[in-house]
Order: C-alpha cells, then structure tokens, then sequence
C-alpha cells in the first residue's frame, strides 16, 4: 500500500480502534483544534497533560467538551513532557503528542532514564509530505533532530524510517540516499557513504526494501530524468524515502515543498517505544491532525518500536 495523500492516512486510521494518547502541554489552541478534530474522527483518545484551567479555557473557545477526558496537571515544560512520557512508560497510552513545550524538554522527557521509553537505538525525525500534483506521499529523514550523525547514525536513522514506512503499510520501502551526483567519488565522499550505506542496509535491514545511492533528488523521484539521462535504477525514479546527507539538506528541502510547492508537511519522531509527534507551532492544524493520523496507523502495532 502507497497512500497518495493525508486524506488516505487518516481513512486508515478511521479503519482501525482509536489510539490513547498524551499530549504534553496540552493548554494550546492550535493543538486542541487538532485533538479535537483527531477525536470528532475517532482515531484517537486522548489524556491531557497541563495546566488544568488553561486547557479547559481554550477547550470553551473551539466548542470541545475535554470534561469526558483525563486531565494530568502540569505546570513546567519538564513536568509536562515527563508526565506526558511515564503515561506511554506505563502503557496507559499508546502514541504522545508534543503540544505547548518546546522539542528539547519534550524529547528529554521521553528519554528519561526512570522511564521505559528508549530502545537503544538513536531518535530521529521522519518528515511526510503531501505534494499537489505528486502521485503518492514522499516521506525525508532527517531533517529535524540529528545535526551530524556519523556513519553508524545514518545506518540508524535509514532503518528507522524503513521499519516505520513498513509498519504503516508501505510494501518494501524504496530509498534513496540523496547525494549530488550519482557517480561515486572520493573527491565528493558524501557519495562514497551513501553507496556504503546502501550495500550494508540492504544487508542488515529485516524488512524487504529497495535502496540506492547516491542518487541526486531528480533521479530519486522523476522517471523522466532517468530516461533523460539514459540511466537505470531499481527506484525507477519513484522513491518512497528520502535519505538527506545533512539537517541543512533536510530542512532545506522541506521548507522549499512546503513554501515553493505549498506541501503540507506531517511529523513523527521514531526510535522511542511508541510514536512521538512533534509538530511546529507554525504548522497548521491539517498538518497537526495528518501528523496524529500517521502516529495511530504505526500505533497499532506497538509490540514492535518505531
């Protein structure tokens, strides 16, 4: 299954049991619409952490009854982001949403050492766009935590993404490992780490997938540039994930599809036991709700991490 939109994802996430789910710092408008409209569909149940008498203020102004709900009082983005965590620790929710906290003390929460989060493999963020005009979303990593992850890293960060495009029902994964230029060389040694990276993925990935690298983005996702070019590719110019070199590509490369292109871009943050949304603030509520839909259709399955 390759969804072509963030409409598809959400019919699926309509097509399963709704997801329990914390939000940290849950005292925001923006995010309320979003749960708000996340629970009008059914997908999700959801536990709010903050402060009890803000959440309950702006519930008023978008006409959400929250009263049905659990509400966990937090004040401090660290009691908020911990509290929010020891709930999916604890297996009483199954997915977390980042609300009114920043990234640093929602992640540090999760990752806490009383808590049973962490899977031993590295954070990073999955982004997922949905394009006009594209065929099928185009899913990038990682453009958003890892600054500099080494060779290893990069490893990580790639079965990662695999194991969460898998999980929600993307049958063997097509990867590129984006590079500027598809011939190998040490004089360009991102191109020589991204043929590296390809040859031991595919050899140590449990899933099925198809990986290549380097490939430049136009032979990545455009059939016509291949054929242009007189060039072969497992791929075929229709690649599922894009593997970025660097955070600069990567949030590059998202702002340009979101401002240029005006895509709508969804977030999910992998490597922790249950699915983490981290959405920005700026993001609109479509993003927000596409970003809870993504978490409930992985969440389903949570005897594997993502």
């Amino acid at each position: 299954m390759r969804y072509r939109n963030f409409k598809e994802v959400i019919a699926e996430a309509q097509a399963r049991r709704p997801v329990k789910m914390s939000i940290a710092a849950a005292h925001d408008l923006d995010v309320l619409v979003a749960v708000k409209a996340a629970f009008e569909l059914g997908i999700i149940e959801p536990c709010l952490v903050g402060d009890p008498q803000r959440i309950f203020e702006l519930a008023k102004e978008v006409d959400f009854s929250v009263e049905e709900f659990p509400v966990y009082p937090a004040y401090s983005e660290k009691e908020n982001a911990y509290i929010a965590a020891k709930l999916a620790s604890d297996g009483h929710v199954q997915a977390i949403m980042k609300g009114f906290v920043n990234s640093t003390p929602f992640l540090k929460g999760v990752l806490d050492k009383d808590l049973h989060l962490k899977t031993g493999r590295l954070i990073s963020h999955l982004s997922v766009f949905d394009i006009p005009g594209s065929e099928q979303l185009i899913y990038m990593t990682d453009g958003g935590i890892n600054i500099a992850p080494d060779f290893q890293g990069k490893k990580q960060i790639i079965l990662n993404g695999v194991e969460f495009l898998t999980r929600i029902g993307v049958d063997q994964p097509r990867v590129a490992i984006l590079a500027a230029n598809e011939r190998v060389s040490e004089k360009m040694p991102v191109t020589v780490e991204a043929d590296e990276l390809a040859i031991l993925v595919k050899k140590e990935s449990s899933q099925p997938l198809l990986i290549e690298g380097p490939l430049p983005l136009d032979l990545a996702i455009s059939r016509e540039s291949l054929l242009h070019k007189g060039l072969d590719s497992e791929l075929h110019g229709m690649a599922d994930l894009l593997i970025v070199p660097t955070i600069e590509a990567g949030n590059f490369l998202g702002k340009a599809i979101t401002y240029f292109a005006r895509g709508t871009m969804a977030g999910i943050v992998l490597g922790a036991r249950v699915p983490l949304i981290l959405n920005s603030r700026s993001d609109s509520a479509e993003a927000k709700l596409a970003s809870i839909a993504l978490a409930v259709v992985a969440a389903s399955n949570t005897s594997v991490s993502v």
